[in-house]
């Protein structure tokens, strides 16, 4: 056999030599959830979409289909204080004592990205929103990331995060809004 030949001979033993000795990869027996269909991406789409559609047509009953039971918020980047975590009714409770004080609130909700498997998800975007009295108004564009999970319902929404980019105009008229709703309700 030529020197040739030999190292071939050797180089192949080693291989399967090295082969013999790899353990197989362990066949799970937890299978991994499923991927989300279109038909999921759409719908955790509508959610995060609908639930700023349907707050500036003050729809509220809408609002809340798009929602779990318990909803936690972290608005920090915007206002400070801390994350919350209340009952679906109490979160659009609060938007309920504000929105209605502006003439206009517009949520433009665009770039949605799905990511997920099984009945958990995850929907990041791009929001602008404007809020107006008058001619005053405040806009804040940032990005949002909604968590959400499968219920017997549908996809319903079980955390909102925002992380404020940039805003303009006049934040003053949050407080207008606010004093405008009291005064109606007294």
């Amino acid at each position: 056999m030529s020197p040739v030949s030999r190292r071939h001979v050797l180089a192949s033993a080693v291989f399967v030599a090295t082969l013999a000795a790899t353990p197989a990869p362990a066949l799970s027996t937890t299978p991994s959830p499923a991927a989300l269909t279109v038909e999921d991406r759409i719908a955790i789409a509508e959610a995060v979409a609908g639930i700023g559609l349907y707050a500036d047509l003050r729809e509220w009953n809408q609002v809340k289909s798009y929602f779990a039971a318990r909803v936690t918020t972290d608005y920090t980047s915007l206002f400070g204080g801390e994350v919350a975590t209340s009952d679906r009714d109490a979160l659009i409770a609060q938007w309920q004592d504000l929105l209605p004080g502006f003439d206009a609130t517009q949520h433009l909700i665009t770039n949605i990205v799905v990511e997920g498997a099984g009945n958990d998800a995850v929907a990041r975007s791009h929001v602008r929103a404007t809020h107006w009295i008058d001619t005053r108004f405040w806009t804040v564009g940032a990005s949002y990331l909604h968590r959400l999970v499968r219920t017997p319902e549908g996809w319903r929404v079980s955390a909102i995060s925002i992380h404020r980019l940039y805003e303009e105009g006049d934040r003053a008229v949050l407080t207008a809004a606010a004093d405008r709703v009291n005064a109606a309700a007294n």
